[in-house]
């Protein structure tokens, strides 16, 4: 029975899958659920072979009742005030996180399990669920502590991330935790008092507060912030161009507590047992205890619970004397998991981790045996690197649209650096309240540790090819990367391998092997649809053009803000470009310098190479003037009216641009006509009402799309430029609940008296519309058609 394990998990997670595109009655899986497990106790007593499609299609119906179970909110959740200014009442849950705004201020953020909510009418709701308040603070200024009573005056708004084709889901990964509301308040309206929560959760949060601060009072404060993220987890603090150079070299996953860090707490015991002479049960029994106290060390977060389910499934393998049977412990661990939180399923974590423990589980003994030529020192790395490398590939290109070959030489030569560092650091945290001198000199240990790490990661990330970068793999290219994988490892014992094929038929090899090179690239070179993306990056603008030929136009990029180290353009734009395959720009077009449009466009220059850049003839705002830093001015060019741009039977034309040599006004922007075959599009940046009166005399009316000025403003879609493009379809790019209430309804109201479609990056995610030059179809992120 323990070997149908892996069966019955992947028939779980299928349901879990199928659960969020069909919608059925819980009753009428119950009873399937019921049939099907009668049937299978039948099978049972008969013994029957088929015992096993039963129940693993009573475990599929099984993932579909629990997905929708999952799914249901609670009546009293605090997210149904979502849009409404309240007070909340409730206790700090986890410790607070920070982000730096500038010398002096921080941007602090806690989760706050809601208790009551006070809407101003001289009573209190009682309310579920937690939510994330974040406002801005002095550095210095104190801190509230986990299980701290809190009230907070704001507004309440549900959880939205970037709704973009392999972009992480913000809200996904929060509502994991239970977090299901977010509210953005002032620091004066968040008040604090001691909770007097004395439970052993509140007394291991309360230790782990401490031991932070002790790290940060020892060592400079960007060496705290990775050997805080290394041993209780998180990003916070740890500079972004670390962050940057971890993840080009394949390791940014070890600079928060991750099944890495359970290994090698696992692994420690496993090595001290072994070298005292415990039985080895015994000292796989030690080093479960010391992963569960690690655990809660690091806070039980989910990814810190995943790995460590995931070691202790693998520890148990070995107290049960059944070390071959860690594919069947996995498979117990993923089929747990799932049960107690199917959206689990599309955490990107969640993924990784699997995959990658699958790959080592199933591809490392024969990719080792292979290496077996190299010192063992080399090959042991090496092997494990490409073993989990191997089993995450479709992920990393679906999310990333990238593969590091630069982990091979960072698993040897950095990994070891912060194991050491976890090491270390652990010793020093467990002797500081006892030896706070020899905690210290450990911590000081660690900050040089640290200083070599991150200097390797550095060098190695600019490294040439460090980082290769590809389109996205999607779901049919995935599946069939899995199965050529499973066959060249010999996984399909009823397949011959690639080598039994090469003996035996030789020449039919070489010609299948020809045939298939020459359709690969007769279809990577075959003309597609022109696409036109409408990105979402919340309250600002970005337009993607990519021609038959993958030739590229980006039209803004986004806003980027600084504060707190996230950056629109890098953590949303540039993915999203990569995605899609766009690995250069032809045009940047600026259509102004606000930075809502242009905060972003220093991020994309400076990780794709572009050919021009189209800005602005006003007085250079500061988003542009940092693009000029970063280009050094090469390629830049003014924009005009008139200018005329041919790729691939693409025409795109600035039909209007801010009047040159003077300080461009709020409402003036360049505007660009895209056409193709049939078709055009109008993108008219943050254009104001009587900019739009001016256009209505510039663009022929004959239909198109419309992307309507300044995110749906009052002033946009003045009935002159409606009666004169006469739009079939309009985009509007804003972000959600945002603070200036766009798009303004009656911009919609004129749009909607026309006629005229209406797409929104806040609800529909981004919007791709695809024409051939005779047919258009549009789809959103979102599932709309």
């Amino acid at each position: 029975m323990f070997a149908i394990l892996p069966l019955l998990a992947v028939a779980f997670a299928g349901g879990v899958w199928l659960a969020t595109a069909v919608s059925v009655a819980a009753g009428v899986l119950g009873a399937l659920a019921a049939g099907l497990l009668l049937v299978a106790l039948a099978q049972v007593r008969r013994g029957a072979r088929t015992v096993a499609v039963t129940a693993a299609a009573l475990f599929f119906v099984a993932g579909m009742l629990r997905y929708g179970g999952a799914e249901v909110i609670s009546p009293y959740d605090v997210s149904r005030f979502a849009g409404r200014t309240v007070t909340l009442h409730g206790a700090v849950d986890g410790l607070p996180r920070w982000a730096d705004v500038d010398h002096e201020t921080v941007i602090v953020r806690y989760v706050v399990a809601a208790a009551a909510v006070d809407v101003g009418q001289g009573g209190l709701e009682p309310v579920a669920g937690k939510v994330v308040v974040s406002f801005r603070q002095p550095r210095r200024a104190a801190v509230a502590a986990y299980g701290d009573r809190v009230s907070v005056r704001g507004r309440v708004d549900i959880l939205r991330g970037y709704n973009n084709p392999g972009q992480a889901d913000v809200a996904a990964v929060y509502r994991l935790e239970g977090v299901t509301a977010r509210m953005t308040a002032r620091a004066g309206d968040f008040r604090a008092a001691p909770g007097g929560d004395s439970s052993p959760m509140a007394m291991v949060a309360g230790w782990r507060q401490m031991m932070t601060e002790f790290i940060r009072a020892t060592v400079a404060a960007d060496d705290a912030a990775v050997i805080s993220g290394v041993l209780f987890g998180g990003y916070a603090g740890i500079k972004r161009e670390v962050v940057r150079d971890f993840a080009a070299t394949g390791l940014v996953h070890i600079l928060s507590v991750s099944g890495a860090h359970i290994a090698l707490v696992a692994g420690a015991v496993l090595w001290a047992g072994a070298r005292l002479g415990l039985r080895r049960a015994k000292t796989a029994g030690l080093a479960a205890a010391a992963v569960i106290v690690y655990a809660l060390l690091a806070g039980l977060t989910p990814p810190v619970l995943r790995s460590a389910v995931m070691g202790l499934a693998a520890l148990a393998a070995v107290v049960l004397g059944r070390d071959r049977d860690t594919l069947q412990a996995l498979a117990l661990a993923a089929l747990g998991m799932l049960a107690w939180q199917p959206a689990l399923l599309f955490d990107i974590s969640f993924q990784l981790s699997f995959g990658a423990a699958l790959g080592l589980v199933l591809l490392y003994p024969p990719t080792a045996a292979a290496l077996s030529f190299l010192p063992p020192w080399l090959a042991g790395p090496l092997a494990a690197t490409a073993a989990a490398q191997l089993g995450v590939v479709p992920l990393l290109l679906w999310y990333f649209s990238s593969l590091p070959p630069a982990s091979f030489v960072a698993n040897i030569v950095i990994l070891p650096v912060i194991e050491a560092v976890v090491v270390a650091g652990l010793l020093a945290v467990l002797a500081a309240p006892l030896l706070p001198l020899v905690g210290k000199l450990l911590l000081v240990f660690c900050a040089q540790l640290v200083g070599v790490a991150v200097k390797l990661a550095a060098w190695l990330s600019a490294v040439p090819g460090a980082t290769l970068h590809f389109p996205a793999m999607g779901v049919a290219a995935g599946t069939a990367y899995y199965f050529v994988l499973a066959w060249a490892y010999g996984l399909l014992p009823r397949l011959p391998g690639p080598a039994a094929i090469v003996r035996r038929w030789p020449r039919r090899a070489a010609a299948v092997l020809a045939l298939f090179i020459v359709v690969y690239f007769g279809y990577a070179n075959y003309p597609r649809p022109l696409a036109v993306h409408f990105i979402d990056v919340g309250q600002g603008d970005a337009t993607l053009i990519v021609t038959p030929h993958r030739r590229a136009v980006l039209i803004d990029a986004g806003g980027g803000r600084e504060f707190g180290g996230f950056d629109v353009g890098e953590r949303v734009v540039v993915p999203y470009l990569r995605h899609y395959g766009v690995t250069a720009l032809d045009y940047l077009v600026l259509t102004h310098g606000h930075q809502d449009h242009a905060g972003g466009a220093a991020a994309v220059v400076a990780a794709l190479p572009v050919r021009t850049v189209l800005v602005p003839q006003d007085e250079p705002a500061a988003p542009v003037r940092a693009v000029l830093r970063v280009t050094g001015g090469r390629g830049v060019v003014p924009a005009y009216a008139g200018q005329s741009i041919l790729l691939d039977d693409v025409s795109i034309r600035v039909v209007q641009a801010p009047g040159e040599g003077r300080v461009g006004r709020g409402e003036e922007s360049t505007v660009v006509l895209v056409e193709y075959g049939r078709h055009r599009f109008l993108v008219t940046g943050d254009l104001g009402g009587r900019e739009e009166h001016m256009l209505a005399g510039r663009v022929p009316g004959a239909g198109g799309v419309l992307k309507v000025s300044h995110h749906g403003a009052r002033s946009a879609t003045t009935p002159e430029l409606l009666a004169a493009f006469q739009p079939d379809y309009a985009v509007i790019s804003a972000g959600h609940a945002n603070r200036f209430g766009h798009p303004h309804p009656e911009a919609l109201q004129r749009l909607a008296a026309r006629g005229v479609a209406v797409y929104r990056t806040d609800r529909d995610g981004a919007v791709v519309f695809r024409s051939d030059g005779r047919e258009l179809t549009v789809e959103t992120c979102r599932g709309g058609q």
